[in-house]
């Protein structure tokens, strides 16, 4: 009992620290900058202060309360599904669900208490910008879906090799 606990205290330490990390850089840069300052980091980095009131690039702006209960709901069925993406996946399903939560309440908690997403990392390429503006929370779930996509499209491909094996033994 005592090491079920201790295990999943790290994740949910490591939960918060996502969520504060998310929320804290979100509060610099809303109290450091005004709407649509752009400081230059690096030639491929700056910080732009933006918000979003739509979803991913910015599609769909002008509807939060709708993404607020589709996030809610993503995010209890992430919770749910949670032990079978753990049994499929093992120590690194702890990681995906991890971030995808963290993901996904980071940006609730902006869209609840603010009406709008507050976004500030942009990527650049030559001092342009080459990808919309995003934030941390975008990032937990962007890295999060890419672990769960490689993760199954690796399992494919050893099951396509073991399928031609298979095949080639049988004739």
């Amino acid at each position: 009992m005592k090491k079920i606990f201790l295990n999943n205290f790290w994740w949910i330490l490591l939960f918060l620290l996502l969520v504060f990390l998310d929320q804290y850089s979100k509060y610099l840069i809303r109290a450091n900058f005004s709407l649509y300052q752009t400081k230059q980091i690096l030639p491929i980095l700056a910080l732009t202060y933006t918000t979003n009131t739509g979803v991913v690039f910015g599609w769909f702006a002008g509807v939060n309360f709708l993404f607020v209960v589709v996030v809610t709901l993503i995010l209890i069925f992430v919770l749910i599904s949670a032990k079978e993406i753990i049994k499929e996946m093992g120590p690194l399903g702890k990681l995906v669900v991890c971030l995808i939560i963290s993901g996904g309440v980071g940006n609730l908690i902006d869209r609840i208490f603010l009406g709008k997403v507050t976004d500030f990392i942009d990527l650049q390429w030559n001092y342009k910008n080459i990808w919309p503006i995003f934030n941390f929370a975008d990032s937990y779930v962007f890295i999060g879906v890419c672990i769960v996509i490689m993760k199954y499209l690796f399992t494919k491909i050893k099951f396509f090799k073991v399928q031609k094996r298979n095949v080639s033994n049988s004739i």
